[in-house]
């Protein structure tokens, strides 16, 4: 304590102004002037006295600011600091970038990130790559295969069986108009073309008359399954690889055969020429969307067997020509007039005077709007009247609500009979809990029990 006043009373006489920097204290001010470059705060800056300075007035804050340190206390190490910022200022050329060489990175303050950077941040992470597996690898080289085949079209001759094929490669113009006119039906119906997919279904097409334009395989052999094999010296035949095959095919699993014929000027009179024998009945079926090719195939080739007059397709049904469709035909396209996709509104241009209405309809037990009436299948009058109209519907929503207003319509117009006699809702009994049949089932159940009816009635076994 004694010597702790000793100096503050030496402090206060003498006449030497000592600096305060941070610390305000008495002692503190005491320290600093004993061991300044010990007790120096760290990062203290000292600012130089500049020669300028000199000329400052006493009222210039400027100069007061300046000449705040003596020339004593740059003498000492904590000095030094300010002399390098004050060099460094004055330097124009000096780069940081080559002083910062030899500094470790981890050392390093993070730089301020540009306005590039920053964007490149912003935006979302990349996906990560996908690995193709084996299966994707296949299916890629199988659909690449065509572009990457330098190979050009080569003539071949088998002795076996006495023909020449054309072995053809993907970069053949003759390869892309096959491709499009096989997987597009625009394409067939502008060149008029059919095509027709497996053994069974070409020898039909052949044998119903039409000419045949081209034949394409995967396997030479398979053409001598084909009956008329004589026949083929005049037809181009085409060999493609087989993933090719499976590529254009529309099953699951190609038969190796496909045959494109020329869609016949006279459809009508090719059908007419292939019933030549086979008595038609007084029977005209209306579909009313059938949208399953497969099922409309099955409609067709059930006509096709009974021997009705004819097919009426309206709007919504699958086409006729379609390659699902021709396959479940079994060569029944051939062998009845099938016409449409038609509008409601034309129908009766395809509906006979007198005829009577039968609506193939089993979702609502005792169905009797529109003034129809609900009975058995097989106790309805089939013979009443010169011709049938059989009206069958999809196996989800039925006859339409419009089609059957349009039956009410053609029935109140004409009259000869009662209208009530002349429009019947088919109704065909199930047990088991079973709630409806396949479309094609349905209607074959009723056209076998017309053809029984109307060939008893004309003493016909």
């Amino acid at each position: 304590m004694i010597r702790t006043w000793k100096v503050m009373r030496f402090c206060a006489q003498t006449s030497v102004r000592v600096p305060c920097y941070r610390q305000f204290g008495v002692v503190s001010c005491v320290q600093q002037k004993l061991a300044s470059s010990l007790c120096a705060p760290r990062g203290t800056r000292v600012s130089e006295i500049v020669p300028e300075a000199s000329s400052a007035t006493p009222g210039d804050p400027a100069g007061k600011k300046q000449s705040a340190v003596p020339s004593e206390h740059t003498d000492d190490g904590w000095g030094a600091e300010d002399e390098l910022l004050n060099n460094r200022k004055s330097i124009p050329n000096l780069k940081v970038s080559e002083l910062l060489k030899d500094v470790p990175r981890s050392k390093l303050r993070p730089e301020r990130k540009s306005a590039d950077a920053s964007r490149e941040a912003a935006k979302p992470p990349a996906p990560p790559v996908h690995r193709k597996t084996a299966i994707e690898k296949d299916t890629l080289q199988i659909l690449q295969h065509r572009y990457q085949d330098p190979n050009e079209s080569e003539e071949r001759y088998d002795k076996e069986l006495k023909l020449r094929y054309t072995i053809l490669q993907s970069n053949d113009a003759r390869y892309r108009d096959l491709m499009m006119l096989i997987g597009s039906r625009k394409n067939r119906e502008r060149e008029r073309m059919l095509v027709l997919e497996g053994r069974r279904l070409i020898m039909d097409g052949y044998q119903a008359g039409l000419r045949l334009e081209a034949i394409v395989t995967s396997d030479v052999k398979l053409l001598a399954e084909l009956t008329f094999r004589a026949k083929l010296k005049a037809c181009p035949i085409f060999l493609v690889k087989r993933q090719t095959m499976m590529e254009w095919s529309s099953l699951t699993t190609s038969p190796g055969l496909i045959g494109i014929f020329g869609e016949p000027s006279n459809m009508s009179e090719l059908v007419t020429r292939n019933a030549t024998g086979s008595k038609r009945l007084p029977v005209t079926v209306v579909c009313d969307n059938i949208r399953e090719p497969n099922n409309l195939g099955s409609i067709v080739r059930s006509c096709a067997a009974v021997s009705v007059r004819e097919v009426i397709l309206l709007k919504g049904c699958a086409h006729p020509w379609d390659l699902k469709c021709l396959r479940g035909g079994a060569g029944a396209h051939f062998r009845v007039p099938i016409y449409g996709p038609i509008e409601a509104y034309q129908l009766p241009e395809h509906v006979r005077a007198g005829s009577i209405f039968v609506v193939a309809d089993n979702k609502k037990p005792t169905d009797e709007r529109n003034g129809f009436r609900w009975k058995h299948y097989d106790r309805i009058d089939y013979g009443s009247a010169d011709h049938v109209v059989l009206v069958i519907g999809g196996e989800t929503y039925g006859v339409s609500d419009d089609i059957r207003s349009l039956i009410h319509q053609l029935t109140q117009n004409d009259g000869e009979q009662a209208p009530q006699d002349r429009k019947f809702v088919a109704h065909i009994p199930l047990a088991n809990g079973v709630e409806s049949l396949n479309t094609a089932s349905a209607l074959s159940v009723i056209l076998y029990e017309m053809r029984r009816t109307l060939l008893q009635l004309e003493g016909t076994t």
